[in-house]
C-alpha cells in the first residue's frame, strides 16, 4: 500500500519585517519536526500567531502567502486522515480473509506445486492452463526422479483442470504408496509450453496476517501458502 507522506514544508511562513528576533524565539520553541498532522497544525499556528503580532503594521504579512500556507496544512491534515482511514479498511479486510481462511481447515486444497501423494493407490493433482491446450503431457517420476509413467491428455480448457493418477506404471503395474513428483507439458496455441502444476494438501491451521504479509495456510506437507494461491477447494 502507497503511504502518502507529509510535507515538512508547509511549517515555514514568511519572515516578519520588524521585530524578528521574538518571531525567531516562537519558531525556534517548536523548532523539533512534527510526527503528526495535529502537531503540525500546533506548530503553524503558533508560528502564525508570533508572526501576526510582531509584524511591521506598515508592512503588514502577505496574506496570498498566509492563504497558501493555510491551504497546505489542510491538504495534510486530508492526507493524514485518508491514511487512516486506509489502514483501518486494511485491517478489516485481513480479518475477515482469516475467519475465511478457517473454514478450509481440514479441507484438500490445490496450490502451486509439483508433488503427487499415492494413497491407497490414487493420487489427485492438477494443472493451471492460462489458455485453452491442445494436448497435455504428464510424466510421472519417483522419489529417485525416474519417469515410471507418461499420461497423455487432449484438449484441456484454460483455466484450473483436475488431474488424477491410478498409480500404475508403464506397463500398468501397481506402484507402492508414497511421495512421488509430475512434469508438465502442454501445447497451446501451436507452442509447447509448462504450465503451472497443482499439488493437492489438507490445510491444517492458519497463520494470522502481518502488517507486512497476507493470511497463511499451513498444509499437511509441511508448507505453507498465501491464501491467494488456492486454486481450488475440494
Amino acid at each position: 500500500m502507497t503511504t502518502i507522506q507529509n510535507n515538512p514544508s508547509v511549517t515555514t511562513l514568511p519572515s516578519a519585517t520588524n521585530n524578528s528576533s521574538a518571531a525567531g524565539s516562537a519558531s525556534a520553541a517548536i523548532s523539533a519536526s512534527a510526527s503528526s498532522a495535529s502537531q503540525i497544525q500546533d506548530q503553524f499556528m503558533t508560528l502564525l500567531v508570533a508572526q501576526m503580532k510582531y509584524q511591521d503594521p506598515t508592512n503588514p504579512m502577505n496574506s496570498a502567502e498566509m492563504t497558501s500556507q493555510m491551504a497546505q496544512i489542510s491538504t495534510v491534515d486530508g492526507v493524514n486522515k485518508l491514511n487512516g482511514s486506509m489502514n483501518s479498511l486494511l485491517t478489516q479486510m485481513q480479518t475477515n480473509e482469516a475467519y475465511q481462511a478457517s473454514s478450509m481447515v481440514g479441507k484438500n486444497v490445490m496450490v502451486p506445486g509439483n508433488t503427487l501423494n499415492l494413497t491407497k493407490g490414487q493420487a489427485n493433482f492438477g494443472v493451471q492452463l492460462s489458455a485453452p491446450a491442445s494436448s497435455l503431457k504428464v510424466n510421472v517420476l519417483n522419489a529417485a526422479g525416474q519417469t515410471v509413467n507418461v499420461l497423455t491428455y487432449g484438449a484441456e480448457p484454460a483455466g484450473t483442470v483436475p488431474l488424477s493418477w491410478n498409480g500404475k506404471d508403464a506397463a500398468g503395474n501397481q506402484l507402492p504408496d508414497g511421495k512421488y513428483t509430475f512434469q508438465l507439458a502442454a501445447n497451446v496455441a501451436g507452442q509447447n509450453v509448462n504450465p503451472t502444476g497443482l499439488t493437492v494438501a489438507s490445510v491444517t491451521g492458519i497463520l494470522n496476517p502481518t502488517a507486512n504479509t497476507s493470511t497463511q495456510i499451513m498444509l499437511d506437507n509441511n508448507t505453507t501458502t498465501n491464501i491467494s494461491n488456492v486454486a481450488q477447494i475440494r
